[in-house]
């Protein structure tokens, strides 16, 4: 696994096996599967723990805990991910999962009208703090308009990852388009 982790966020079409295969080979971390209705071709058992499935309740994959239901998580129940809008939550999640997704860093690619209510400047100062008060946060990944002119500076801002859904899925070649975005890395 990377250090600064690249999480495929799919999008409301179906995908094709040889387009899944092809981004896995590229190196990516994580698919976050959001529409369970689109999974049409069976997944690879090596590729099983790997993959987030968006649920209300645990499931046989990765467990993304939605927004909607974060208050039904129980004290002795952990999800794999969930989602926030505010960092002040972030801390909030430790002990309860591993990756907790921030949005929207940018304006959106696949959602037009959604944007940022804080700048990157700001985002990097707020995570920086958040890590000196607080031990053991979960691993925090960028979410919102990342793409290959960005996603370095995401990286320097201080998350640990990044989800990808406009920037992967509207590519040409979704492969050629994770390979792209991981060349402006530093891993």
């Amino acid at each position: 696994m990377n250090t600064f982790l690249l999480v495929a966020i799919t999008p409301d079409h179906v995908l094709e096996t040889k387009v899944l295969e092809a981004v896995w080979k590229e190196g990516l971390d994580f698919l976050y599967w959001r529409k369970t209705d689109l999974i049409t071709q069976p997944v690879p058992l090596d590729k099983k723990n790997q993959i987030l499935l968006a649920s209300s309740q645990p499931t046989d994959y990765l467990w993304h805990l939605k927004e909607r239901d974060q208050k039904w998580l129980s004290d002795h129940q952990r999800a794999f991910s969930t989602s926030i809008h505010q960092l002040s939550d972030w801390p909030l999640w430790t002990n309860k999962v591993e990756l907790v997704f921030y949005s929207p860093v940018f304006k959106s690619i696949s959602k037009p009208g959604y944007g940022p209510v804080l700048s990157l400047a700001e985002i990097k100062y707020q995570l920086k703090k958040l890590r000196s008060e607080h031990e053991n946060l979960p691993k925090i990944i960028a979410l919102g308009g990342v793409h290959q002119g960005n996603i370095a500076a995401v990286q320097r801002s201080g998350f640990d990852g990044a989800a990808l859904m406009g920037s992967l899925w509207n590519n040409e070649n979704p492969a050629n388009g994770l390979r792209e975005l991981r060349q402006q890395l530093k891993l």
